[in-house]
């Protein structure tokens, strides 16, 4: 009998064929996309929410990582893929392009860093895309012109510490035309020009610097002593009492300038009060005591508190012509005390 080997072998090659046929769809599941989240300590990032997304083919599959911060996924079709992480308390990540084969897993590991949940850039609309864009714009041109302005401000604190006061206001205008509601620009520039003598420019300087920036006291410092040097008594007052509320650690301080404007507003019972309070806040502060002590002397129901205030002068102060003033005084006090006590023989 003779065998037709020809027609053998396209037997056998059929039913190759017809095995891979077959197997093609067993072999289609064995796909893989895996990999492991963790934050930027290392540390895997439990529950994190992984999204598959097919970019060519619409479609998606989702999973969530384990106790070792792992995702698996089985039985990924043939395609290219995107995947997204997000995770409570973390900033979202993707990865793109990624195309899982048969012949190989798809390890695909993700490090999320702190921070809040937002759209990535595939998943704004246009609208939202022109905005982004917008603002980036704006970011750059405001870093491009802040380099320019701290210039221009260091140009000006320079001039300023030469005691050239007038060109140094000429370039912290200049850095104003670029941002007119710098705070800092703005009592520097204020501070210039009450050097200059021009108080009620400087006073819009401060007040606009105030109006920028409302929290610091300092600001409100420099222009309580510009209202005092105005005559602005009450003005002056507040604006010490505000810088008093914002800034305890500087109370000390601006009850001082507070008292100081009260005395050269002729009223030393107000500035008494005043200066107490600074002691209050810092019981060291030795030039209180001193002008407490001169508050107080003027009026007898008040010499043997002013006496008490010019002795700690003398234990703490650091002026010695003040420290002998004192001296001086507590020796005519207690002398004129002394000789009120005597009794006259007749």
């Amino acid at each position: 009998m003779r065998i037709d080997y020809r027609r053998t072998t396209g037997f056998a090659v059929s039913l190759s064929l017809l095995a891979l046929i077959f197997s093609l769809p067993a072999a289609a599941q064995n796909r893989v996309i895996k990999g492991k989240v963790t934050n930027d300590k290392g540390e895997p990032v439990v529950g994190a929410a992984v999204l598959i997304q097919g970019t060519d083919v619409k479609r998606e599959y989702k999973v969530n990582t384990d106790k070792k911060g792992e995702y698996f996924y089985m039985g990924i079709p043939f395609g290219v893929y995107r995947i997204v992480v997000r995770a409570p308390g973390y900033q979202p990540d993707y990865a793109d392009n990624v195309k899982p084969s048969i012949a190989q897993e798809s390890d695909i590991p993700f490090t999320l860093k702190p921070g809040e949940d937002h759209k990535l850039a595939f998943e704004l609309s246009p609208q939202e895309m022109e905005k982004l864009k917008q603002e980036a714009a704006k970011a750059k041109e405001q870093k491009e012109t802040g380099g320019e302005i701290k210039a221009m401000f260091d140009a000006g604190l320079a001039l300023a510490q030469q005691g050239k006061y007038a060109d140094a206001v000429v370039e912290f205008k200049k850095a104003l035309e670029k941002d007119p509601l710098q705070p800092y620009i703005l009592a520097n520039m204020g501070d210039a020009l009450s050097r200059l003598n021009q108080m009620p420019e400087a006073l819009d300087a401060y007040q606009k610097a105030i109006a920028a920036k409302p929290d610091d006291a300092a600001m409100y410092t420099n222009m309580g002593v510009l209202l005092g040097k105005m005559g602005k008594m009450a003005e002056s007052q507040e604006a010490f009492k505000k810088a008093a509320s914002i800034n305890p650690a500087a109370a000390p301080q601006n009850f001082f300038n507070l008292g100081a404007t009260l005395v050269n507003s002729g009223r030393p019972a107000e500035a008494a009060e005043a200066f107490k309070q600074a002691i209050a806040a810092d019981p060291n502060y030795a030039e209180a005591y001193y002008q407490l002590g001169i508050c107080q002397i003027g009026n007898p129901a008040t010499i043997p508190e002013a006496l008490k205030a010019l002795e700690k002068y003398t234990e703490i102060g650091k002026n010695p012509e003040q420290v002998e003033s004192a001296k001086q005084l507590i020796l005519a006090l207690g002398k004129e005390k002394g000789d009120k006590g005597k009794t006259k023989k007749p």
